[in-house]
């Protein structure tokens, strides 16, 4: 039986980039590595459209940490914007990075007001935000924003984790955009991404590991780099087609809609709603647990563990790992019958 893979990560992976990870490991200080890196890293700058890009071996976490060590080589105050799990997540590693910032916190899953924004947005020098808030499936960042921020030279940063690649980005107005390969890029986890704009100067005090500089001015990469986690990711940008995966997301997300009205289901988020995760409330005698461990026996992943899912009986149902139509179709229909089960079971 096929297992059918609705995670938001570890994605399903296609056999060529599998192959990849398994082929022969070489130096990072070889040819091969150097070919590949750049390769890679033109690539990147395709999909991104911002003039520069930096990769060092980490999540989306440490992606994160590069990007708060580079904003506190800025002056000025910044805004954090959080309406779920990962906005809050940035305000924490700011505070333990020191930064000087205030927050727009809204409660999960609420839309940011514009005019609400721009008042906070005043006298600030940067603003931080999560392009899609993963944990409600819920999109930040409008056009009206980022115009905005770019009139008044404002530096918008964002965390694109769960965003790069899974829908259109365009980075080229934009002053840091974190991501990671694990997610949309359809690659093994374990390669952080910064994209970036301008030239970034040595930090006075902090990690080299975590500074952009040292990255920029290196001809290579300047740490230890799993060659084999590079040529998966290699082969994973040879051998996508990222616009027909958008295309596909918006049909799926279409079904989504359906399926989640004929079953009397809603989405706890009031934002945006994103193409590719969908965040599920369960009706109260459903077990989120227990649904997502029957839903495994029958060979379809969900994403249900993550104590925020737990704590509210969410359960969540990505496409941005390599999905196809007829997975969507039978992994639904498989949800749906394990949820009229433990429906009628609780009854």
């Amino acid at each position: 039986m096929a297992e059918i893979n609705f995670l938001p990560g570890p994605v399903k992976i296609s056999p060529k980039v599998k192959a990849a990870l398994g082929a022969k490991t070489f130096s990072h200080r070889s040819e091969a590595f150097d070919r590949l890196y750049g390769q890679s890293k033109e690539a990147l700058l395709r999909l991104g459209k911002s003039k520069h890009v930096a990769m060092l071996m980490g999540s989306g976490t440490a992606a994160n940490m590069v990007v708060a060590q580079e904003l506190k080589k800025l002056p000025g105050r910044g805004l954090i914007l959080s309406n779920g799990e990962f906005g809050a997540r940035l305000i924490h590693q700011s505070k333990n990075a020191g930064l000087d910032f205030d927050t727009y916190a809204l409660n999960w899953g609420e839309a940011f007001a514009f005019e609400e924004t721009k008042k906070r947005l005043q006298n600030k020098s940067w603003v931080w935000l999560t392009q899609c808030e993963s944990s409600l499936g819920a999109l930040n960042l409008n056009d009206r924003l980022a115009a905005y921020c770019k009139e008044r030279n404002i530096k918008l940063c964002l965390d694109s984790v769960s965003a790069f690649c899974n829908q259109e980005t365009d980075f080229s107005d934009v002053y840091l955009a974190s991501s990671a390969s694990g997610k949309g890029l359809c690659s093994f986890s374990g390669i952080a991404l910064i994209f970036y704009n301008h030239e970034p100067k040595r930090a006075q005090h902090g990690y080299d590991y975590l500074d952009l500089a040292v990255y920029h001015e290196a001809a290579s990469v300047p740490f230890t780099f799993s060659f084999n986690l590079l040529n998966a990711l290699h082969t994973a940008l040879l051998t996508t087609d990222y616009r027909k995966k958008f295309l596909q997301n918006a049909k799926y997300a279409s079904r989504m809609s359906e399926w989640l009205a004929a079953n009397k289901l809603h989405t706890p988020s009031r934002a945006r709603q994103a193409d590719y995760i969908w965040t599920i409330a369960l009706p109260e005698n459903v077990s989120s647990l227990t649904l997502g461990a029957h839903l495994e026996k029958d060979g379809v992943w969900i994403h249900y563990k993550n104590r925020y899912l737990l704590e509210n009986s969410w359960i969540q149902i990505a496409f941005m790992g390599v999905c196809n139509a007829r997975d969507v179709s039978v992994g639904l229909g498989k949800l749906e019958r394990e949820l009229q089960a433990l429906s009628r079971g609780s009854g």
